[in-house]
């Protein structure tokens, strides 16, 4: 009786540690993405008020990191209802 409680109790801190590993590290890179891509926003805009001129590869560049932040945002969501869904 003691043993098979023991046993529930392990697996079921199992399962929480798993989850909290990958919810932490897509949280984890998720949040450094934002913070990268909002000071090369910021310091654009910076040097677009000061008149300096933008060259269109770092627009790009800026284009090509928004379109992968979304995708980065969508895959973080749907696999976070994937896990709720199979509790």
């Amino acid at each position: 009786m003691i043993e098979r409680r023991l046993i529930e109790i392990i697996e079921s801190l199992n399962r929480i540690m798993s989850k909290w590993e990958h919810l932490t590290l897509r949280r984890t890179l998720l949040t450094a993405f934002t913070l990268i891509l909002f000071i090369q926003t910021i310091i654009t805009t910076i040097l677009w008020i000061a008149g300096k001129e933008i060259s269109n590869t770092w627009l790009g560049i800026m284009s090509i990191g928004y379109v992968a932040f979304g995708t980065m945002l969508s895959w973080y969501f749907s696999n976070r209802n994937k896990e709720d869904k199979h509790e």
